[in-house]
């Protein structure tokens, strides 16, 4: 073999080896999987009212929740879970004030039900 052959080889394993650093490194930006988001909530109480849509196998709830009522009380979501424990979302505050809420179910538990709760604000 000659001195030539051996150079190509060796520029080819070392490009290779580079690329092998390179792909893990662009494949951790890459986007994550779209949310499949396929039936809508809706609940509402004294306070104001909550709709959304249940996600990823009720393992994610998106919505908003929205004040109505001057009273010094803030409306918010709370997501009870399979394990028996919840999750809670952040209020809206102020008569006709919303805020876009996003629940997530911790890793091996899922949402079971939605309840309207309100806060002093």
């Amino acid at each position: 073999m000659s001195k030539h052959r051996f150079a190509v080889h060796g520029a080819v394993v070392a490009a290779m080896a580079l690329l092998s650093l390179l792909v893990p490194l662009t494949g951790a930006h890459a986007a994550p999987p779209a949310d499949s988001c396929t039936q809508n909530w809706s609940i509402s109480s004294g306070q104001g009212y909550a709709n959304g849509k249940w996600c990823n196998y009720d393992t994610k709830v998106v919505g908003t929740v929205h004040d109505t009522k001057a009273d010094g009380r803030c409306p918010y979501v709370r997501g009870g879970l399979s394990n028996g424990g919840y999750v809670d979302s952040d209020w809206a505050g102020g008569k006709g004030k919303s805020r876009a809420i996003t629940l997530h179910a911790p890793s091996g538990t899922r949402f079971t039900s939605l309840s309207m709760r309100s806060i002093g604000c």
